[in-house]
């Protein structure tokens, strides 16, 4: 991404392989959960806000976070020799925070930030963090296969639970979703009814957007029309941890190449997030320990190419 960049040293077992990957048969529900908007606006501040840029800097643009579980059937990069060493399977837990890059008081562009990030396999953990900068952890998961009632969903890591010198690492539920009532579905006919759906549902909710009208519909027009805008935090400690050797904001879209099938649900869904000392989603963005109603339920079904990481800026 530096011009000024040293050759990657790759070595024998390197199990680094390179960008755009291609993903077939991606089967993601997404919900709104909502946050706090200051406590967002922090975590940028700790992040992305930590490159320093004389002209560009970085806005949350509502309280909600859309949360995502993906099932993506068939992962492998595109180029030689990677596209001939095989396949696998990944599945993504995401929290995404819609942001604007600033000019000075204008917004130059809105992105979808990948704040938090869980996946299932190890392979997908080191590319997705070494070449990208996906802030990803392990994790376990439950969500319902393609076609089936979207009745379920949570996730597992291995954690610290409470902070104390003799706490044991072990498995601890962050959060799940339930469907607490059974209404209507909608099957759509594409992203625009996607987009004229959320809308409708979500231009009354006072705390989603604190912009004007315009910014809700594109923050919606950006979810896969064409692509899906992914801002990236790229970053690597030095030997003690309190330095960065590296810092750098990227982007990085998803390129939708095909729409299989758009849902959205009616039934009535509880969002319960659990304390866990280790992963405080309450400090980081706002979401409260405890019991919520999601906002927009959907699914979508599609397959999509990630490109490589661009970089936006960089600390020297």
């Amino acid at each position: 991404m530096s011009t000024n960049a040293n050759l990657y040293a790759r070595f024998p077992g390197q199990v680094v392989a390179a960008p755009p990957c291609r993903m077939l048969n991606a089967n993601m529900y997404g919900f709104f959960v909502k946050g706090d908007t200051t406590k967002i606006q922090t975590y940028l501040d700790q992040t992305l806000n930590q490159v320093k840029s004389a002209t560009i800097s970085f806005k949350a643009l509502s309280a909600y976070c859309m949360l995502t579980f993906t099932d993506i059937e068939n992962i492998k990069p595109t180029g030689q020799p990677y596209c001939n060493q095989g396949w696998f399977q990944e599945t993504d837990v995401i929290i995404w925070l819609p942001v604007a890059q600033m000019d000075g008081d204008d917004i130059k562009h809105i992105y979808w930030y990948p704040a938090f990030i869980c996946v299932n396999n190890v392979y997908a953990l080191i590319n997705g963090r070494e070449i990208w900068g996906f802030n990803k952890y392990l994790c376990d998961y439950q969500m319902p296969e393609t076609g089936a009632q979207p009745n379920f969903f949570n996730i597992t890591l291995d954690a610290f639970k409470t902070f104390s010198p003799d706490t044991k690492m072990s498995p601890c539920e962050l959060f799940n979703v339930k469907q607490v009532s059974t209404q209507s579905e909608k099957e759509l006919g594409g992203v625009a009814e996607l987009i004229k759906e959320g809308f409708e549902i979500l231009k009354d909710h006072d705390d989603f957007a604190h912009f004007d009208l315009d910014i809700l519909k594109q923050l919606l027009s950006n979810l896969f029309h064409p692509q899906i805008d992914q801002l990236l935090f790229k970053q690597f400690p030095d030997g003690t941890a309190t330095n960065a050797v590296y810092q750098a904001v990227c982007h990085s879209p998803s390129v939708i190449q095909k729409i299989h099938g758009i849902k959205l649900y009616f039934h009535t869904f509880e969002f319960t997030l659990s304390q866990v000392d280790m992963f405080p989603l309450e400090q980081m963005f706002g979401i409260k320990v405890g019991t919520q109603t999601p906002l927009l339920p959907f699914n979508v079904r599609f397959d999509f190419n990630q490109d490589e990481a661009i970089l936006i800026a960089e600390n020297k």
